[in-house]
């Protein structure tokens, strides 16, 4: 038993000491950069205010950056990306109909429990629920998430009462 715990204490040790050489570092002693590395990217801003009655229901536009789809009883909801959702009546399952654009910047994602979306938009977790046409804010919960961060990484520090939506380069 002692010997395979050696064995095993042998061959972890090995092999961290091995793997020691993939660390990579940034700044070696004859490799400073020349000039301080900046994101490609330009944030887009929305004031606390704005963001807050930046929520409402549009005509359908054409789709920029899809991203996740959600199904609820004869609807789908499509992302797109930081600008918010298409809606589809799929009533008919051979042919759905565009049928309007939840326009919410700065959302990525949403879920539904019956009748209310559930949606985070840039910073806020916000509840809404749409009845003809017309967007009711049932509640907002203010930066449970965290800014944004460019698609190359980099964190762009907004004002206090600024808000990242998006990103444009």
């Amino acid at each position: 038993m002692k010997k395979i715990k050696l064995l095993f204490f042998s061959l972890t040790l090995v092999g961290t000491l091995s793997l020691q050489s993939c660390f990579y570092n940034y700044y070696d002693d004859d490799d400073v950069p020349s000039q301080p590395h900046y994101s490609q990217y330009q944030a887009v801003i929305m004031s606390r205010a704005q963001l807050e009655s930046s929520i409402k229901m549009t005509a359908p536009k054409n789709m920029i950056k899809a991203g996740k789809i959600y199904v609820k009883d004869t609807y789908i909801f499509i992302t797109d990306e930081n600008k918010g959702f298409h809606i589809y009546d799929n009533s008919n399952p051979n042919a759905p109909q565009l049928t309007g654009f939840l326009e919410v910047p700065g959302a990525t994602d949403m879920a539904i429990k019956n009748n209310t979306i559930y949606i985070n938009q840039a910073v806020d977790l916000v509840a809404v629920s749409i009845n003809n046409s017309q967007v009711t804010v049932h509640k907002r919960i203010k930066n449970t998430f965290p800014q944004k961060i460019s698609p190359d990484g980099w964190v762009h520090y907004a004002g206090e009462n600024e808000i990242i939506v998006d990103w444009k380069s």
